[in-house]
């Protein structure tokens, strides 16, 4: 009998799922543990959809981690109401996507890791079977790249390249990260001297650039791993270009940073030419 919602006496936050009764999923010979996260605020609306598709995955091994940063629009019912669908979920306040992420993280138990937004979806049924099932994957490779479908039909193929040095060539939902790679890394910090203290819009371009000049072992997978949703990184926002120089100033130092941060605002300043043309 799967435990029913309950709420802390200590802290009062909504928490559920499985994991909460002492049910764990584990790693198998060819069939690795997934950790699927969804870091949601207010997606009320599409969050059912994003726990259907993680349940449709014809892949068994795989655990489905929500972090709900303490919205007021509904999301916590459809929460509780998916309670048996959901390994663990929590509804409390948070300091933005990056902190949800962390939670999640913590929280799972997965050999690897995925990051599934509420309006994102698995490009088909089979996606996580035709990566990891019966597949021989080496322990020294870290990171899984393959491509993403956006709305209009484009791809992107995420890639480690020189390129990383100019912008964030790993689409979110195109990357799967081995666990052992978050054990000395949370995503958002920042430790710079005029740059905010957590990063709200680019923090994934902090660790696939820390990942990309360690250079890390990665391979590309020859699929679609996708179709994306609207997602942050896409509003073209000022702040999160700020982020990405305060990331690269970070690892590259003020002088060679600077090089890079011309082309960072010229590519900030097209997407407003760009807008307002429209």
């Amino acid at each position: 009998m799967k435990p029913e919602f309950t709420v802390s006496n200590r802290n009062k936050k909504p928490t559920g799922g499985e994991k909460r009764g002492g049910y764990i999923k584990q790693s198998a010979p060819g069939s690795p543990l997934i950790s699927v996260i969804t870091a949601v605020l207010n997606a009320r609306n599409d969050l059912e959809n994003a726990i259907k598709e993680v349940q449709g995955q014809t892949y068994a091994n795989v655990e489905h981690i929500i972090i709900d940063g303490g919205s007021t629009d509904g999301t916590a019912e459809v929460l509780r109401r998916n309670d048996a669908e959901v390994d663990y979920w929590i509804s409390e306040a948070d300091m933005g996507i990056y902190d949800a992420m962390n939670k999640g993280v913590e929280a799972a138990a997965g050999e690897w890791i995925y990051f599934l937004g509420a309006d994102d979806a698995f490009y088909s049924p089979d996606t996580l079977r035709l990566v990891f099932e019966d597949q021989w994957i080496p322990d020294e490779v870290a990171v899984l790249l393959g491509s993403v479908m956006y709305p209009d039909g484009r791809l992107f193929k995420s890639r480690f390249a020189k390129s990383m040095y100019f912008k964030n060539t790993i689409h979110h939902q195109g990357v799967f990260y081995r666990y052992n790679l978050f054990e000395g890394f949370r995503y958002g910090a920042s430790a710079l001297a005029g740059c905010a203290r957590h990063y709200y819009i680019s923090g994934d371009y902090q660790l696939n650039f820390m990942l990309f000049l360690r250079g890390v072992q990665y391979v590309h997978v020859n699929q679609i791993i996708a179709k994306c949703g609207r997602g942050l990184s896409m509003q073209g926002k000022l702040l999160g270009y700020l982020e990405e120089i305060c990331i690269r100033h970070k690892y590259l130092g003020f002088f060679k940073a600077m090089f890079f941060d011309a082309f960072t605002l010229l590519r900030y300043l097209y997407k407003r030419i760009e807008k307002t043309a429209v």
